[in-house]
């Protein structure tokens, strides 16, 4: 019963994206602010005529219907026995009750994070100039598709790291396990 914990919870992670993990008050993790008040309120301008709000609902809706495509194989994957549909729309619900009350509560502070994080990447200048361009029909249809685009983004992103996690886990296992067989010793390399 242990290993089927285990594996569902280590089979539904990468699906779920660390924000999104069960609504416990976590630390803010806002980056260094590097950038003055003048900065960050062009930042913010910046934001609202990419309609981030929209644009942040958006790519959680995405990454919510890319996760549900995903994780019945993914989860079945990891058991002896395939979950019954039932579990398996129980598991996914869960997931995105949580997913989506982690960004509700925190909303704000994604918010500031993003604005520190252009303000500290870009001028004043470059960051109004940004805001100009947002309202070009190519941006318009960028920031229309950029969900999906990201969506579609994460899931290749998963086929391509998929092909290597048997590699992966096989060489950390042999390092773990040289570890525990040669704790007195340095582990080989």
């Amino acid at each position: 019963m242990r290993r089927l914990i285990v594996g569902l919870i280590a089979a539904a992670i990468p699906f779920v994206p660390a924000a999104a993990a069960p609504s416990v008050p976590a630390p803010a993790t806002v980056p260094a602010n590097r950038a003055d008040s003048a900065s960050i309120a062009a930042a913010n301008r910046l934001l609202d005529a990419m309609h981030y709000d929209r644009l942040l609902d958006r790519t959680i809706d995405a990454v919510v219907v890319e996760m549900n495509r995903t994780i019945d194989t993914k989860l079945n994957a990891e058991l002896s026995e395939p979950l019954p549909p039932e579990i398996l729309g129980r598991i996914k619900a869960i997931t995105e009750t949580h997913m989506r009350a982690t960004f509700r509560d925190h909303r704000m502070e994604l918010r500031r994070g993003t604005a520190t994080i252009y303000a500290n990447h870009f001028s004043i200048g470059e960051l109004q100039r940004l805001a100009e361009l947002q309202s070009d029909p190519a941006m318009v249809k960028m920031q229309e598709e950029l969900p999906q685009i990201a969506a579609d983004t994460m899931a290749l992103s998963q086929a391509l790291v998929a092909g290597q996690r048997e590699q992966v886990t096989e060489e950390v296992k042999a390092v773990v396990e040289d570890y525990f067989r040669n704790r007195s010793g340095k582990p080989s390399s």
